[in-house]
Parts: structure tokens; C-alpha cells; sequence
């Protein structure tokens, strides 16, 4: 492409690192150079209906391939309305660029739609730019190496048109392959793992816990290598489902600093966290201060959940392949870690309950669908038995918002997904009250090709603030919905669509759904009676 225009030259660099989409909902202004750039680029421009729903759809795409998310917006409520998005890169760790509108220097005199955008976002960004200072380019390669630094997150880039119209001084020089920016990770300091490599060499019974910083290609590619190598077992956070396959013998499960786990954990002699960012847990004291615990983290944090015996902080698969010749697995018996395994994953399964329960529409998913299907996961009383029933083979097959833990996550998550990965089958679990926050986004599947299949947990309440309701003896007020047959909703957008009310119609949903070639929806009225025993049995 011959670059003109600083707009092009940036979209072109956009390119260069391996982005292939943009979302976003434009205004009149810079955006309209943005598309149409990405247009003579090759690049697609994903239309969304909200400015919310294209920052996580962004941050999605970044979750997956790796490259930088990118989302635009225009300036004033445009902004605003990402924000919620801007959040998940923080706090989900996702490398995103988000690009808004501004004003031109002499337009002082304006006040319509003026907000002071770079200070709503500052406290979650990695850095920023308005192309005044400095060689425009410069600033976006500053940019885009923030949102992928360590931690990665979002970046933000403000723009006028007398900026991004005049012409470019060089155009970036064309590669024969996307080159995806690496975060610089230090290396671990010798003293602290010296000092983790005595407490490994003490314990007989260690335990891994990974975390979201395992799911980088090197953090996972280390951690399988050791875990075979030692024959540690590994329990992984939300974020980190997958990184050991949880079909794999040594891949015993979820770590949620719930009931299921406990026994396991205070069984071990030695915690290793691997990559495991706090973000990632429920607001909890740490349970296990009596087990010696050694980090390996890529960088420190903000706010520690508590004070390892140890903490190596540089590359953690630098770290954890220097733990190799130290560790010892052998307290552990295969039958013991078998038996553990099996009593962890059947805590979820919890049946029963006069019309369709929650565990049994997560089984009948796991039996309809490819075994290497991405699952997407809002936030609700429902991921408690998709998370803890459905296994993962590889990191980023399950996408959920944890640091935010965001509703109205998994039907953007999904489109994303999808997107990027159209050869897969994506399938988004959420609730109702998850759905509405984003049933516009319904829209964009179709008019983007999209082909998710969305399945609805309809039960007319937000349950699990429901259930803390209960436990408070605080009477029922303020959960509840009025009905909705999203099935007709979703039929309206140009989906294919059925509404499930009883247990047999499941598998036939989803064989339609799976043969429609179209974005499914499968609407299904649930019996929440068993989500009270769910939750006791996984969060205690």
C-alpha cells in the first residue's frame, strides 16, 4: 500500500503488527479517515452497536491472536461508553488501542460534547498520546508497545484531523509476516530463585497454581515442559483454563479459592504460583498462609493478595525451567491425584429441580458440540457450572472477564471470537440479565459473518445476587425480571433461534443450531432451584 496521510501511515503500522480488525462505532470526524484507510489496507471495520461491546470485542481479538486489539470511538459519549471496555484490558490484561476523536488546537471555543477524555481513562492506561509531541509514528510504536507490555492493557490514542490528514513523512516498511511486539520481561533475579530452588528441593508434594499470565505461548509451552518433566500437578485460575490440558491426568482443575479444592491444596507441602495475578481472585483473605508458597510472577503487584515465602519476578518461563532439576513429585500417588481430580469436577454437577438445571444444559452443550469448540462466559450464577464441568485442552479455548468479572461480556466475547477464528466453532454462555446488557451486538454477528452459537440461561433474575440476598435474610427485592422470549428477539436480528423449556428438547436445539450455518441462539427456561447447592458446594 502507498502510504499518504499520517492516518494511513498508522493503520498501515496497525497492519504490520498483525491487526486485522477494527471495532467501533464512528462519529464524523478522524474515525472516517480510520475506515477508510482500513479499507485501502485490506483491514476490516466491524460496525458494533456499542462502543462497549468494541472495546471487548477488541480485546478478544488481542486475547487470541496475540496482536493488539483495536477499537474507535467518537469523542464526547462515544468515549464514555467505552470505558467499561477499557476496564476489561486493564484488568483482564488484554493489549488494546483504543482510538477516539479530539479537538483541533483552535477550537478552544468549544464546549459541546468536551469531556477531558485521556483523564476519564488515565487511571487504567499504559500510556497516551494526542500526536503533539514528536513524530506521530513514534507515538503510536510507543503506544502499541505499552498496551503489550508487561502487564499488557489498554493504550489511548486522541486525534484531530490537521494531525492525522497531512501527509506522512515515511511510510512503514512492509513485512513479509506480522511482527507481534514481545513484552521485555526481566530476567529473575538469581538470589530469589536460588531461594525458590531450596524451598522446591524441600517439598515432596508441590502444587502448581497457574494463572493468566500462562496463557503467552512461551508461559505455556514452560509449564507443560515442566509439568511433564516433574510430574507436578496443576490447578489453574479462570483466565488459565487450558494452559494444562484438564483432559491431561496432572490437569486436576479449577483453582477458584473455593470448597473443592481446600482438601487438595492443604494436602500439598509447597503452593507454586505460576503467573498468577491477584485481579484474578474473589475479594477473599488467601486461604493456605500455613503451606509454604513460592511465586513466579512477570512483574509485581499493585495490591499482593499476601506475602509469599518466596517471589522471583522476571520471565516466568525463564523461572519455571530453572525449577526443573529441583522438584520432586513423588509424594503424590497416581491414585490419590485421580481420586482428587474426580471429587473436584463432580462438584458442579448437581442435578435435579422440577424443569431444566443449569448442570444439565452445560451437558447437554458438552455432548452436542466439537470437542475443541472456544467457549465464551459472562458473569452470573451459570459459569459456576460451565467453568467447573467443561474441559479445556489449551489456553484461551474458555474466555471470561475476571479482574472485571463484567457483565455483558460473552455475546461480544463470542463475535470476536469468532471473527478471528471463524474455522471453530464459538459457543457463549450467558444469563439474561447479561444478554440485555448487549442484545444490540445480536446485529453486528450478522452483519459481520459471525457465526457464534449463544446459549441463554433464561430464568428471569440475577441469581447469583439473588442468592447473596438470601444468605443476608434480606427479603426479595430488586433481582427479578419481567419475562422475555429472547428466542423472538434474536429471530428478529436474522438468527436462528429456538426457545428449549424442557430437558428433551436440548439435543435437538443444538443440532439445529449447529447445522443453520447462521448465529444461534438457544433460548432456554432454567429451574434455578439447584444454583443455591452450586454455589455452597463451589464457593463455600
Amino acid at each position: 500500500m502507498t502510504v499518504g496521510t499520517v492516518s494511513e501511515a498508522i493503520v498501515a503500522r496497525l497492519a504490520e503488527k498483525g491487526v486485522r480488525f477494527i471495532f467501533g462505532v464512528p462519529g464524523g470526524e478522524c474515525n472516517l479517515d480510520f475506515i477508510a484507510a482500513a479499507e485501502k489496507q485490506g483491514m476490516r471495520f466491524i460496525l458494533t452497536r456499542t462502543e462497549t461491546s468494541a472495546a471487548m470485542m477488541a480485546c478478544v481479538t488481542a486475547e487470541i491472536t496475540g496482536a493488539p486489539g483495536v477499537a474507535m470511538t467518537t469523542r464526547g459519549p462515544g468515549l464514555a461508553a467505552a470505558a467499561n471496555g477499557v476496564a476489561y484490558s486493564d484488568l483482564d490484561r488484554a493489549a488494546m488501542l483504543l482510538i477516539a476523536d479530539g479537538y483541533e488546537d483552535d477550537q478552544a471555543y468549544i464546549s459541546h460534547q468536551r469531556i477531558d477524555q485521556t483523564a476519564i481513562l488515565a487511571p487504567m492506561l499504559r500510556a497516551s498520546s494526542n500526536l503533539r509531541n514528536g513524530d506521530p509514528m513514534a507515538e503510536v510504536d510507543r503506544l502499541i508497545d505499552a498496551a503489550m507490555g508487561n502487564p499488557p492493557g489498554p493504550a489511548y490514542l486522541e486525534v484531530a484531523g490537521s494531525f492525522i490528514r497531512r501527509r506522512a513523512e515515511a511510510a512503514p516498511a512492509p513485512l513479509s509476516a506480522p511482527r507481534l511486539p514481545a513484552a521485555r520481561l526481566p530476567a529473575p533475579g538469581p538470589s530469589a530463585l536460588a531461594e525458590a530452588k531450596r524451598l522446591v528441593a524441600a517439598a515432596r508434594r508441590p502444587i502448581l497454581l497457574a494463572g493468566l499470565q500462562a496463557r503467552s505461548p512461551d508461559g505455556t509451552a514452560a509449564l507443560r515442559a515442566f509439568v511433564a518433566a516433574t510430574g507436578c500437578p496443576v490447578l489453574t485460575t479462570y483466565k488459565a483454563k487450558g494452559v494444562v490440558s484438564e483432559n491431561a491426568p496432572l490437569g486436576l482443575g479449577l483453582y477458584a479459592n473455593g470448597v473443592p479444592e481446600q482438601p487438595l491444596i492443604r494436602s500439598a507441602d509447597l503452593i507454586i504460583l505460576y503467573g498468577f495475578d491477584p485481579v484474578e481472585g474473589p475479594p477473599q483473605p488467601w486461604r493456605y498462609g500455613a503451606v509454604p508458597t513460592v511465586e513466579l510472577t512477570n512483574h509485581a503487584y499493585e495490591h499482593p493478595l499476601f506475602a509469599p515465602t518466596a517471589s522471583v519476578v522476571g520471565d516466568i518461563a525463564a523461572s519455571i525451567a530453572a525449577l526443573h532439576d529441583a522438584t520432586d513429585s513423588s509424594g503424590w500417588e497416581p491414585g490419590e491425584l485421580a481420586r482428587r481430580k474426580e471429587a473436584l469436577w463432580a462438584a458442579a454437577q448437581i442435578f435435579g429441580g422440577s424443569g431444566i438445571s443449569p448442570a444439565a444444559l452445560v451437558r447437554a452443550a458438552r455432548q452436542a458440540v466439537p470437542g475443541d469448540s472456544r467457549i465464551t462466559i459472562d458473569a452470573g450464577a451459570h459459569m459456576l457450572p460451565v467453568l467447573h464441568m467443561w474441559r479445556c485442552d489449551e489456553p484461551n479455548q474458555s474466555l471470561i472477564s475476571r479482574g472485571l468479572s463484567t457483565m455483558g461480556f460473552a455475546i461480544p466475547a463470542a463475535i470476536a471470537a469468532s471473527l478471528a477464528d471463524p474455522g471453530r466453532t464459538t459457543v457463549a454462555f450467558t444469563g439474561d440479565g447479561g444478554a440485555m446488557m448487549c442484545l444490540g451486538e445480536l446485529g453486528t454477528a450478522v452483519q459481520s459473518g459471525a457465526k457464534p452459537v449463544v446459549v441463554l440461561f433464561n430464568d428471569s433474575c440475577l441469581t447469583l445476587i439473588g442468592a447473596k440476598q438470601r444468605r443476608r435474610q434480606l427479603a426479595p427485592a430488586g433481582v427479578d425480571f419481567s419475562h422475555t422470549d429472547f428466542a423472538q428477539v434474536a429471530a428478529g436480528f436474522g438468527w436462528h433461534a429456538r426457545r428449549v423449556d424442557e430437558e428433551g428438547g436440548l439435543a435437538g436445539a443444538f443440532a439445529d443450531a449447529l447445522a443453520s450455518g447462521r448465529p444461534a441462539l438457544i433460548d432456554v427456561t432454567i429451574d434455578p432451584a439447584t444454583y443455591d447447592d452450586q454455589i455452597l458446594a463451589i464457593r463455600g
